[in-house]
């Protein structure tokens, strides 16, 4: 069965060089301690900017990202690292640190289903904090709105140009992964919130001592992350 697929899909994921954006970014790592998790809260300006091309010999096109921090507006940009994004044949996707993620299957519509980490095997572990965890499990990306209006921090923006997608959105009380994004025509990401968090009773191998309690209180390891437009092209 085809489904209809909304009208110019790919604005909601446009990709041309000199596009940027900047972001506030707030965390929280979570890291395993007696008595207790401990917290490390983190805040930031995130500027990502297409700055380049490049067409492979097979005509597959890459858009380089470069992307830049600073602690608030009076400090000047340092660039942190080189991501790269484009479309293939029915998907926008996006390389951070090696691992390819499909952030959307083209064209949209509301209802759409897809693994956002079909390419990154589930059992991939990270670096949290002083832990490690695996984070790419339960990824069932689907969008939940489109076409819409909202919001993202100062901005808001009219019926028609907003797409809220959730990649992730699994909690079995042990581990939690969720991630929700907003997007929007003709900018991109807008907003973004992820909650990848494993409890303290995975390694207890109990789960008494985390009924009832909220997962500020028994997660072991992982992060909570907002991650919100300040400033755009």
């Amino acid at each position: 069965m085809v489904q209809p697929g909304v009208p110019n899909s790919k604005e909601y994921f446009p990709l041309r060089i000199g596009q940027y954006i900047e972001y506030q970014v707030d965390s929280i790592v979570f890291d395993d301690a007696p008595g207790g998790n401990k917290k490390d809260t983190m805040t930031f300006q995130l500027r990502e900017e297409i700055v380049s091309i490049n067409i492979s010999s097979a005509g597959d096109t890459s858009y380089y990202i470069h992307r830049s921090r600073r602690s608030d507006a009076s400090q000047n940009w340092v660039q942190t690292d080189v991501w790269s994004t484009g479309y293939d044949e029915n998907s926008a996707n996006r390389t951070e640190e090696n691992l390819i993620f499909r952030k959307l299957i083209m064209p949209v519509y509301k209802g759409q289903r897809w693994i956002a980490t079909a390419y990154i095997n589930p059992q991939t572990r990270i670096q949290v904090g002083t832990e490690f965890m695996e984070p790419y499990e339960y990824w069932d990306a689907r969008i939940i709105s489109i076409d819409g209006a909202g919001t993202a921090g100062l901005f808001t923006f009219p019926t028609g140009t907003v797409m809220e997608v959730r990649q992730a959105d699994s909690d079995d009380e042990l581990m939690k992964r969720f991630v929700h994004e907003t997007y929007v025509r003709d900018i991109g990401l807008v907003s973004r919130v992820d909650t990848i968090l494993d409890s303290r009773c995975i390694e207890l191998g109990d789960f008494g001592p985390c009924i009832g309690k909220p997962w500020t209180a028994h997660a072991s390891k992982g992060y909570i992350l907002s991650q919100i437009m300040i400033d755009h092209n």
